[in-house]
């Protein structure tokens, strides 16, 4: 059995995931993407409050602050 060479991390292309805050280039779409986090952010918080899993929604609500933060920032 021979051994293949595996590239090392640093070797690596970076990959550009299409909800990467960091890809988005323009205003308007980092806007759209940080609501669209804002709005999953509290849909998840709502969902884990009603399965009363109180610390995840803690954890939510924590995150849909900062998307909150963000579209103040980008506004």
């Amino acid at each position: 059995m021979t051994a293949t060479p595996v590239a090392s991390a640093s070797a690596r292309t970076p990959t550009t995931n299409a909800l990467n805050f960091e890809a988005v280039k323009t205003t308007s779409e980092a806007q759209a993407f940080a609501l669209l986090q804002a709005l999953s952010d509290a849909n998840m918080a709502r969902l884990y409050l009603q399965k009363n899993d109180i610390r995840a929604a803690k954890r939510k609500a924590v995150q849909l602050l900062k998307a909150l933060q963000s579209l103040e920032v980008l506004a």
